[in-house]
């Protein structure tokens, strides 16, 4: 019942999204057509033209993809900030998400300098077919994408780079993972992890992994759009102590330390802010009915700078667990990138992180929250937080892989 429920208000408010859905389903030509893909012919002229004036290696992030209309995660970060190093790059999406911009996206659509999604409807065969004569790197980040990158060796030979960004119990499960998830491992020509505990596991491959957390894009939260929040301008002007969160709630969020800190504070407004994930709704609901708790839709990330300016206090109350032992949190450097005070539980990549107070237990994380609030009244506690988070750039984090790559491979890497 709760799922047509969903359904039906999804259909009443969005009928576009559904109908997105169908067409994606469709075989490849039919889908083609209704959807006026130009011909392979205009596509792959269409990307000699943008790379003709180009002289350094391209570097292609391959489908499936991690939308880029969705959680702007890892991926699309290190997209960005390749293309700001004046990198050419391609990130490819399909029509599997039905939201913009990845939807409308037909051969090469420019979103930035440097950088451009496309959608060829072939999995990116006609681009790699127009780089035939140019080096393509390759950012592999998830085990299902190798069968893509198997039919492109078909085509061209290419520098492979895998980022383990997650053990391969959080992916999403299918037959053949197992032996994607190794091979790809295997075969890259440089094998990346997020986390330490990453690193360590894939030594039993014989392949040495380089260390690369996440970071943040510093300069997205120091100007940035203003948007309209009428339920936080709200709480603000009844003084309320706004205590938030935003990204995905899932399994591993810990909505007991939420609840527990609710309840004994009244004059706190609890906010998260995120995809909540069909797992946990019913926790979701029980949030809901306390009156101090908020939870927000998923926002763009154009958003979130702003989002983030009305926190006193940022949150990331994760249970542990798996997922989280092995998690390198981006939101975490954002908070510290906003000037905002963090308090966390004791992932093992957090506790890396300076200037982070760690709870343990539901009482330990309240009296940490109360803790960094106290510190909010010291003058310079902004300015703290935002050198901690200058030093975990993403820009950081590209210099590191061009150090990697020239000194573990014996290629001419045009850089």
């Amino acid at each position: 019942m709760k799922i047509l429920k969903r359904v039906i208000r999804i259909l009443k408010n969005r009928p576009e999204v559904i109908l997105r859905k169908v067409v994606h389903r469709l075989p490849k030509v039919i889908k083609g057509k209704l959807l006026n893909f130009p011909s392979p012919s205009h596509m792959q002229q269409q990307v000699k033209q943008i790379i003709e004036t180009y002289q350094g290696d391209i570097f292609v992030f391959p489908l499936p993809s991690c939308p880029w209309g969705y959680m702007f995660q890892r991926p699309q970060q290190i997209a960005r900030a390749l293309a700001q190093e004046g990198k050419l790059v391609f990130y490819l999406v399909d029509t599997s998400f039905p939201f913009m911009p990845d939807w409308k996206v037909r051969g090469a659509l420019k979103v930035e300098p440097n950088l451009y999604l496309f959608n060829d409807n072939a999995g990116g065969l006609e681009l790699i077919k127009a780089c035939s004569n140019r080096r393509l790197m390759v950012w592999q980040y998830w085990p299902h994408q190798r069968e893509t990158i198997a039919n492109w060796e078909k085509q061209h030979n290419m520098f492979k780079i895998y980022d383990c960004i997650d053990f391969i119990e959080t992916f999403d499960q299918y037959e053949q993972i197992t032996v994607d998830f190794e091979k790809s491992i295997i075969e890259s020509d440089c094998l990346i992890a997020t986390a330490k505990s990453i690193v360590k596991d894939l030594q039993r491959y014989e392949k040495n992994a380089v260390y690369i957390p996440n970071a943040v894009a510093i300069e997205d939260f120091e100007q940035y759009e203003l948007f309209d929040w009428p339920l936080l301008s709200k709480a603000k002007k009844e003084n309320k102590t706004i205590i938030g969160y935003y990204g995905a709630i899932a399994d591993w969020f810990d909505f007991e330390v939420v609840t527990y800190m609710a309840k004994r504070n009244p004059n706190w407004m609890i906010v998260l802010v995120g995809e909540v994930y069909p797992s946990v709704e019913t926790q979701v609901q029980q949030l809901i009915s306390t009156s101090n708790i908020l939870v927000l839709p998923r926002v763009f990330y154009s958003k979130i700078p702003h989002l983030l300016s009305f926190f006193d206090v940022a949150i990331l109350p994760f249970l542990i667990n798996q997922i989280t032992l092995n998690t390198s949190p981006v939101k975490v450097f954002e908070y510290l990138a906003g000037g905002k005070c963090v308090v966390s539980t004791p992932l093992p990549e957090v506790l890396e992180i300076e200037g982070v107070l760690i709870g343990e237990t539901k009482q330990q994380f309240e009296l940490q929250v109360k803790e960094a609030l106290n510190s909010n009244n010291n003058p310079n506690h902004i300015l703290k937080h935002k050198e901690i988070a200058n030093q975990h750039t993403w820009k950081n984090r590209i210099k590191q892989l061009y150090e990697v790559l020239e000194r573990d491979h014996e290629k001419n890497f045009n850089f």
